[in-house]
């Protein structure tokens, strides 16, 4: 009954952990560029966490729209043996629409690749295109954060400036470099910061979007590739189950006081 009892607590934790990630996603739902985060749930010994080859992993692309493997558990089959699990984050990379702005400091990426940006904690990575100029004349993210092209920081300090579809910034109808594009091996597993920045995870690498793969689109952004639909209904089915496990948790913790109770009675005849 004690296993009863931890198999409930563990299964309210993991759909807790899925709430909270489906409540950032719809708070995100209008975030310019923003990816949706899934949630999986794994033993402790998969291979995510005992780090055997990755090749071996499923992505977030093999997860259901809910956030669990497909025909995957929260909770052991009735008679099994509880298993202990983790709860997993993947980043979905499925791009969100493009949409015009008339802005010529926003920028929407077409293809793959993500924009660098310099912070205080080192080079993190968006599809945020909202970019704007501060007092230098620097392109930076709306936190202030420089916006990076080959040869660093971008700038952009005279009249008139373009950015072409392969990210060749002009200024005054001079070639000033050309913006910088990552990509990484598996992108799932890059991690949110907030403010719509993402960090690399220990092992996973930039590697720079070749020139001739770079296809942008000056005046325009990126939306966010949140469905509110997908996530009210997600949420509200996670909602449930936390509700069905109280509820399990609550009845079994009614019949081990039910038990104690009885056997203390008993040993007094």
């Amino acid at each position: 009954m004690i296993k009863s009892l931890n198999t409930a607590q563990q299964a309210m934790q993991m759909e807790q952990v899925r709430i909270e990630a489906l409540a950032n996603n719809l708070a995100n739902v209008d975030s310019t560029g923003f990816r949706q985060i899934l949630t999986r749930v794994v033993a402790k010994n998969a291979p995510e966490i005992t780090g055997q080859d990755p090749q071996t992993v499923p992505t977030a692309q093999a997860l259901t729209r809910g956030g669990t493997a497909p025909g995957g558990r929260t909770t052991p089959p009735s008679g099994g043996t509880a298993q202990p699990t983790v709860t997993l984050h993947a980043t979905d990379t499925r791009p969100g629409q493009i949409g015009p702005t008339g802005r010529d400091t926003d920028v929407a990426i077409m293809g793959r690749g993500y924009f660098v940006v310099q912070t205080e904690a080192g080079e993190r990575y968006t599809r945020a295109g909202s970019f704007q100029l501060d007092n230098e004349r620097r392109l930076v993210t709306p936190d202030g954060d420089p916006v990076l092209g080959q040869g660093g920081a971008v700038t952009l300090d005279g009249q008139e400036f373009s950015i072409e579809p392969d990210g060749t910034v002009t200024v005054d109808g001079a070639v000033r470099g050309r913006l910088r594009l990552v990509d990484f091996g598996d992108a799932t597993r890059l991690e949110h910061e907030g403010s719509n920045r993402l960090a690399a995870p220990p092992g996973v690498e930039p590697q720079e979007v070749p020139a001739e793969e770079i296809v942008l689109a000056q005046g325009h952004l990126e939306g966010s590739n949140v469905d509110p639909i997908d996530v009210l209904v997600d949420m509200i089915a996670a909602q449930r189950a936390f509700e069905m496990q109280t509820k399990v948790l609550t009845t079994e913790d009614s019949l081990l006081d039910k038990s104690v109770n009885s056997l203390g009675r008993a040993a007094h005849v």
